[in-house]
């Protein structure tokens, strides 16, 4: 078996391809979680590791650039900047780590200061609304869905103005999922994630 340079950088590319979307299910999970928990006491664990997540991703994803434009080095001219997948890919990256940095990092922020200022007991109005913030949860899921979609450009490689079009069609599909999530948490009354609903009972059997 013959290993290349190029065969190496590509396995890292895409080994880090897929820690990025392990972390991304996490803080998504996390996302989920928070926004149902009924005792602020419960939330602390949760938010420290929100905290210790979300600053790796966009070293990530500067790895994951940086890898790229090692490959395209590599490629013997078969890549090129200019290809429109590579540069839809690129453009798609900054763009969310920038969003991502701009809106979702400063409110995540101070949803942490919030569960941290907040004395154990009840989930008060304000941290459900934090929680829950719409920003987040639709910038969270462009971001994961529209990575899928540069991951999509990267394998299928197509041409003209397709590149784009996917990027945005994943970007779209992730706000309707969030979307969907949110119109689900609104039917939750705050508080009450820790609730297991019981099994229904066969029918003809009595309780």
């Amino acid at each position: 078996m013959h290993v290349t340079l190029f065969g190496v950088v590509l396995f890292l590319h895409v080994a880090v391809a897929i820690i990025a979307f392990m972390l991304a299910g996490v803080l998504h999970a996390a996302l989920g979680v928070l926004a149902r928990m009924r005792d602020v006491r419960e939330m602390r664990s949760w938010v420290a590791l929100v905290h210790r997540i979300e600053p790796v991703l966009p070293i990530m994803a500067l790895i994951l650039l940086g890898l790229g434009a090692w490959l395209i080095h590599l490629s013997g001219k078969r890549f090129a900047w200019s290809d429109g997948w590579v540069s839809t890919s690129v453009v798609a990256l900054v763009v969310i780590e920038a969003l991502s940095g701009a809106l979702i990092a400063p409110r995540s922020k101070a949803m942490t200061r919030l569960v941290h200022d907040s004395a154990d007991g009840p989930v008060s109005d304000a941290l459900t609304r934090a929680t829950r913030d719409p920003i987040v949860w639709h910038l969270a899921h462009v971001a994961t869905f529209g990575f899928a979609g540069v991951v999509f450009l990267m394998v299928v490689h197509p041409t003209g103005f397709l590149s784009p079009v996917i990027v945005v069609v994943a970007a779209v599909l992730g706000v309707a999922v969030s979307a969907a999530q949110l119109r689900a948490l609104d039917e939750v009354p705050a508080g009450s994630g820790g609730v297991v609903p019981g099994q229904k009972q066969p029918a003809g059997e009595s309780v």
